[in-house]
């Protein structure tokens, strides 16, 4: 199974923290178009058959349901909406979202209660591993959210594959969670998840964890200049 996970960058929320993924793209109808065609092209020539996704606005899901009609698009709302809107988002909502072959369904859906815009969304595969998509809190807000992150690896039944945003660095994420879960290490020299506004710096951030399965391959991809995180990518073999 080859998956990935993607903060696509909610476009309030980047004009709120004057995010510089944003500049390029002064229309979000054209930063919507181009981020469901990486995605549909990740699916088809990228033989991608999971995508874990944050900060899709509504506009967003309702495009990736449109390109994607033999794909289950799953979703879960926030039900903080966020509220400034300097461009024409038609659906301003926010959702977490899980792409994934026909037949999946979801299993569980959850905001955190320290934080009304994190949570998770779990989703069963029709083969049967479980993924979930998640963005996690930064700082001492992210400490209850881990630990219960944990718990739902531990619980699930058979292969789990976890990934997301979660603020903060492999290290940390390896120290909160189930000791028996593997978590993405990329190559020597691979940009940073989270790049920082100049050439220099920058933070992984994004990670992919699987437990019951080993994970090969991790590696970050590209998607030209689309969002303030780059995507992650790996292949989970049984």
């Amino acid at each position: 199974m080859k998956i990935l996970t993607w903060n696509v960058l909610h476009r309030v929320h980047a004009e709120t923290h004057n995010e510089k993924a944003i500049e390029r793209w002064p229309e979000e109808a054209q930063r919507v178009r181009a981020v469901a065609l990486w995605l549909v092209n990740a699916m088809t020539t990228g033989d991608f058959d999971v995508a874990l996704l944050q900060e899709v606005s509504g506009d967003l899901l309702a495009a990736l349901r449109a390109q994607l009609p033999g794909r289950s698009v799953l979703e879960h709302l926030y039900p903080r909406v966020p509220r400034r809107n300097g461009q024409s988002l038609r659906d301003p909502r926010e959702f977490l979202v899980v792409i994934a072959p026909a037949g999946a369904k979801l299993v569980r859906a959850h905001t955190f209660e320290n934080d009304p815009g994190k949570g998770f969304l779990m989703v069963q595969l029709a083969s049967g591993p479980v993924v979930i998509s998640t963005h996690v809190s930064w700082g001492p807000r992210a400490i209850p959210q881990l630990l219960m992150l944990s718990q739902v690896l531990r619980d699930a039944p058979g292969l789990v594959c976890l990934g997301g945003d979660f603020n903060a660095d492999r290290a940390a994420i390896s120290r909160a969670t189930d000791e028996d879960a593997m978590i993405s290490v990329f190559p020597e020299g691979s940009p940073p998840t989270r790049p920082q506004d100049t050439e220099a710096g920058g933070a992984d951030i994004d990670h992919l964890l699987c437990r019951g399965a080993q994970m090969n391959e991790a590696h970050v991809l590209e998607h030209g200049g689309l969002s303030d995180h780059h995507a992650v990518g790996a292949t989970i073999v049984a």
